[in-house]
């Protein structure tokens, strides 16, 4: 952990210690007066009210001991809580770690974590019993979670109060929790709302309540942005810049992965590539031909199933991972792939052999047609040949080659592949 964000848990230590000392010292200063007072020689006998005004006394001290002592024993947990936020693997782990940091320093009836959904505020993790459910929604501006969202900063019920009777009426009232609220944190990045912490009524005063508020947003915020840091890193380490589909070493072990599970069921790869691209490029220019690159990933990605692997498998050629799909139907969805190509308005197709943008591609099926991803990607490139030999703009299903028939011609479809 950085000095900055050891610095944050340490902050977050002290406001909660600052908060708990008043209340103890005092608890402390009221017992000692007692125990003098009892220990006077000799006292005058006492009147009633002199009694119960000493036992009251004494339950003061106690309770100031065992609220002391209580939050005592939460400051011991914040700093492995703390450390747990800032380590977390994944965003989902965020919102439950966060609120019971929350609930070790507030102590709060009830605590709901709202994240940034499309635009709204959904509550994606709850603590305690509240008429709010996992799901619930709400707008900018909705409610005093909407409303903190738009002021960033932490607001208080006694902040309520001094907003003017419109917005109390019209925006606060909405999803208003019928038990009241403490207070309610806003998670900020930047200049964005990205979250909000509604706690509710607590069972724990504070001294700083709005501070160790900020600073818990803080917090969670460093731990959100760190892990959404990571995840654009990773993105970007596996997609090509261009298409933003799989690179080449992605789609590769995306493959792999695939092969070496113990599967009974079949898995296709569909190789393919624009026909005629150099004559696109040296008729409309490089960047057009990367635009048409970017837009032949976009069309195959929206038209292929979720969990397929897409990715660009080297200058103008792509690949079509199909997993559990066996080569009949792998040839089906190719063919209409190229279909919606050759159908597809790319500009500048006009110029183009026969007025089209078109692919080739070969399909080939683990394991029939290769036992690896080397030999299985090699059969799909040879049936990728075959259709560039067979006049382009179609799909060719790799066949296993009779022996008894072979000759020279593999050899020189090698030498001299189409464009």
């Amino acid at each position: 952990m950085s000095f900055e964000l050891a610095d944050l848990v340490q902050q977050l230590v002290l406001l909660a210690l600052y908060g708990s000392a008043g209340a103890y010292f005092a608890g402390r200063h009221h017992k000692a007066r007692a125990i003098a007072l009892a220990e006077a020689a000799p006292p005058p006998p006492r009147r009633q009210d002199d009694r119960a005004q000493l036992e009251e006394l004494f339950a003061r001290c106690r309770a100031a001991e065992e609220t002391a002592l209580t939050l005592r024993k939460s400051l011991l947990q914040i700093p492995e809580i703390a450390q747990r936020l800032l380590g977390a693997n994944n965003l989902r782990e965020i919102p439950e770690i966060a609120l019971e940091l929350v609930e070790e320093l507030f102590a709060p009836s009830f605590s709901v974590f709202y994240r940034v959904q499309r635009g709204e505020f959904v509550a994606a993790a709850l603590r305690g019993v509240c008429e709010f459910e996992l799901g619930h929604r709400l707008k900018k501006g909705e409610g005093v979670v909407g409303w903190t969202a738009i002021r960033q900063l932490p607001f208080t019920a006694e902040d309520a109060l001094h907003e003017s009777r419109t917005v109390r009426e019209r925006d606060l009232a909405i999803a208003h929790p019928r038990d009241g609220f403490s207070v309610c944190l806003p998670i900020l990045s930047g200049e964005e709302t990205i979250g909000v912490i509604l706690v509710g009524p607590t069972l724990r005063t504070l001294e700083n309540p709005t501070e160790t508020g900020r600073t818990i947003g803080l917090l969670t915020a460093v731990a959100i942005t760190s892990i959404q840091l990571l995840q654009r890193e990773q993105h970007l380490a596996m997609t090509d810049g261009l298409t933003g589909l799989l690179n080449k070493r992605t789609i590769l072990e995306y493959l792999g992965a695939r092969l070496i599970k113990d599967r009974q069921r079949p898995i296709s790869v569909f190789l393919f590539d624009i026909d005629f691209f150099k004559k696109y490029n040296d008729a409309n220019g490089h960047l057009a031909g990367d635009d048409l690159l970017k837009g032949m990933g976009a069309l195959i990605r929206e038209h292929s199933r979720d969990g397929e692997g897409l990715g660009r498998y080297g200058g103008e050629e792509f690949v079509l991972v199909m997993d559990d799909v066996p080569k009949a139907h792998a040839l089906a969805a190719a063919e209409r792939l190229r279909n919606l190509v050759e159908r597809a308005d790319f500009p500048n197709r006009a110029n183009q052999p026969g007025g089209k943008v078109t692919v080739s591609g070969g399909v080939a099926t683990w394991p029939g047609d290769g036992t690896d991803v080397a030999s299985l990607l090699g059969a799909a490139d040879e049936a990728l040949y075959e259709a560039k030999r067979t006049g382009r703009n179609r799909v060719v299903a790799y066949h296993v080659p009779d022996l008894a028939s072979s000759g020279d011609d593999g050899l020189e479809l090698e030498l001299d592949k189409p464009s």
